[in-house]
């Protein structure tokens, strides 16, 4: 959701108009000579339907560069390459201070990176060094003979301390939703990730490849700060076997999320080897706390890990438990990572931090950009996308009423409509100008300069008390039924214009739509309803079916984790569900939620088409467009392995989506038997 406080402005060289309520004469002719383009008619549909949709599909070279790969990516693409040509252009002289921010932050990035800052090497790690001063005096490397005075270190205030920065040091701390009580926000305190330690965050550990870059960047790190290179390389050694260690730590538990919260006066009291309050001190310096502030705080931690660092770092030198939080300190702000990387990618990363840091303010000078008017464009789409969320509930309903799963068990049939009615969409929203209420002040944004150091510490800083300042404000509200409510409905992820997806939040019981996903070809007003319902509409169906695949049944209406469905349901569930394992699908186990949410969702898209939006224009060949829609929402490659993926192939899903439609045969006249065509098809509502 995107709540954004800023005077309006007219972006003149770049904006186009926003659509009428009466489309363009030729909007619907171009965009079906655009679909044909893409099909190869030397395929036949009903053996390989995927390669019929999508055997000509190919990206522009432009989009390609902008690592456009398959149709999403392609999306993505086409919105940094608008955005990039305009900060190429850009006209200081017509814009408000929002989006000389804007500007400010990724010309800074992108000058840093190519070396046109106009800040020296030593004024650039002086930057960092003096607010890694300003937290503690004492640093090893920094501090001269620091090691030879055997100072013990302050380890877990210093961690505090960073954190406020985003900086992860000896364990994770994460504000998130409570798994018992989703409406309820709580600490979770697991271990670091190890991401620059492994070469993959995906791999449970490190091997030579991964030491070896992570210690060739520690070395040039150190030598940055005036090191000499012997000195520096000993101390990258030093720093990896430490981090090793604390790796070894770790028991892969992930049982530890089901844990139950306790206060963080409790968890103190049950290891005194840490000093959890002076941590929660540090990191909630910035705010002012109730007395009772440790007797509210819920923490939810995984507590052997927590008792094995509790151990190790007592017996640890204090000096290489400083060294290890001055590199992570620097490694998180990514100090001369990227210099190697090509212009493009400078560009696309330096975007990609935008995105990130500033998505509110980025995609209202995106919605400027793309339709001139981004209240008019988005007050006329939340009307329409409302309706066909509706429609899609409305549907569903039927589905579940009619649903031989809970045949005998009408109490799980109730809490499922239950669920249904409760989901809601949270569609991007922008207010423009003051605040609605005197309780509801605007969000500050910084005055960003051209030093991108400065930018992204202070960035970083502002996103990290963004964060707590939800979590503190929870520790003083007395109305606490209706703040949460309010907060989980935004909290949690931020999306901008690079983010182009939907997705469905378990905690939550919503379908997230980010504003990069509301363009054409996916949606757009003046698109045919059997276009839209056969990419858009199918991919917020997708995401309402999770509510209801095997992850999303152990949740209640209110994202609570639960043992609600009774069993006559669940084996009834299963015995239909059993389909989606068959030898059509490969990694079926792992792939079976998103198989079940590709096929029942299209299902869904369709029926509501069919119920919703049939009209006298509706023509036999609208079918074929609905699935060829379907299909071409998923042309070219994701680039992501499948062998580990909980997705399957763009090829086999489409081509075993449609094989599970009867329409789909009757249709394009597909045999029996036919691959597109086989005698088992899967369905469970």
């Amino acid at each position: 959701m995107i709540i954004l406080c800023i005077a309006t402005t007219t972006i003149s060289s770049f904006a186009t108009s926003i659509k009428e309520s009466t489309c363009p004469a030729d909007f619907w002719s171009s965009q079906k000579q655009e679909y044909e383009k893409h099909l190869d008619v030397t395929q036949q549909p009903c053996d390989d339907f995927y390669e019929y949709a999508c055997g000509n599909w190919r990206a522009p070279y432009q989009l390609r560069m902008l690592e456009a790969g398959d149709t999403l990516t392609a999306i993505k693409a086409a919105n940094k390459h608008l955005l990039i040509q305009y900060f190429e252009a850009y006209d200081e002289k017509e814009q408000n201070d929002t989006t000389k921010s804007i500007v400010n932050f990724y010309k800074s990035c992108l000058d840093n990176r190519t070396w046109k800052a106009k800040a020296t090497e030593e004024q650039r790690i002086q930057y960092y060094v003096e607010i890694l001063q300003s937290l503690t005096v004492e640093w090893p490397i920094l501090t001269e003979d620091f090691a030879s005075r055997n100072e013990t270190y302050d380890w877990i205030r210093v961690a505090g301390e960073v954190r406020r920065f985003g900086v992860q040091a000896f364990m994770k701390v994460l504000v998130q939703p409570n798994w018992q009580l989703a409406q309820q926000l709580i600490f979770y305190m697991m271990p670091p990730n190890f991401e620059w330690l492994k070469l993959r965050p995906s791999d449970s550990t490190y091997n030579e490849e991964s030491v070896f870059l992570y210690q060739r960047y520690i070395k040039l790190l150190m030598m940055d700060l005036g090191v000499k290179v012997r000195r520096a390389n000993q101390i990258a050694l030093e720093v990896i076997d430490f981090e090793k260690q604390l790796l070894s730590l770790v028991t892969n538990d992930q049982s530890v999320i089901l844990r139950e919260p306790q206060t963080l006066e409790s968890l103190s009291r049950e290891m005194p080897l840490i000093d959890f309050r002076n941590y929660f001190s540090s990191l909630l310096q910035d705010f002012e706390l109730p007395r009772d502030w440790s007797q509210q705080i819920l923490i939810v931690s995984d507590y052997l890990f927590l008792k094995k660092l509790a151990n190790f770092l007592n017996h640890t030198n204090g000096d290489i438990t400083g060294k290890y939080v001055l590199v992570q300190f620097l490694i998180h702000f990514e100090f001369h990572l990227h210099d190697e990387d090509t212009y493009t990618r400078q560009k696309m990363d330096c975007l990609q931090l935008v995105n990130d840091f500033l998505p509110d303010e980025l995609s209202y000078l995106y919605l400027q950009l793309q339709y001139g008017n981004s209240e008019s464009f988005l007050k006329q789409s939340e009307t329409h996308l409302k309706q066909i969320f509706q429609n899609l509930k409305s549907q569903f309903e039927k589905m579940l009423n009619s649903s031989v799963v809970f045949e005998r068990d009408n109490q799980t049939r109730l809490l499922s409509l239950q669920k249904l009615k409760d989901m809601y969409l949270i569609i991007p929203k922008i207010e423009i100008g003051q605040p609605s209420s005197d309780e509801a002040p605007a969000k500050l944004l910084p005055m960003l300069s051209d030093n991108y150091d400065s930018n992204l510490i202070n960035l970083w800083k502002l996103k990290i008390q963004r964060e707590l300042s939800v979590y503190v404000e929870r520790l003083t509200k007395k109305n606490l039924e209706s703040f949460y409510l309010d907060v989980l409905k935004s909290f949690g992820y931020t999306y901008g214009p690079l983010d182009v997806n939907a997705y469905y939040r378990l905690k939550k019981n919503a379908i997230e739509l980010p504003i990069g996903l509301l363009r054409a070809p996916l949606y757009d007003k003046c698109l045919k309803p059997a276009k839209l319902y056969g990419s858009f509409v199918y991919i917020v169906a997708h995401e309402l079916i999770h509510g209801f695949d095997y992850d999303g049944l152990n949740y209640d209406a209110a994202g609570s984790v639960t043992n609600g469905w009774g069993v006559k349901a669940i084996i009834k569930y299963g015995v239909r569900s059993n389909c989606y394992l068959n030898e059509r699908y490969k990694n079926d186990a792992l792939t079976i939620n998103e198989n079940i949410a590709d096929s029942e969702g299209l299902r869904l898209a369709l029926e509501t088409l069919l119920d919703h939006e049939m009209s006298s224009s509706f023509e036999v060949d609208d079918l074929k467009l609905f699935f060829l829609s379907f299909a071409q929402t998923w042309c070219g490659s994701s680039g992501v392995k499948t062998s580990n993926s909980i997705h399957a192939a763009h090829k086999e899903r489409v081509n075993n989506v449609v094989g599970n439609f009867m329409e789909f045969s009757d249709i394009y006249k597909c045999r029996s038997g036919s691959r597109m065509h086989p005698e088992e098809k899967c369905r469970i509502w």
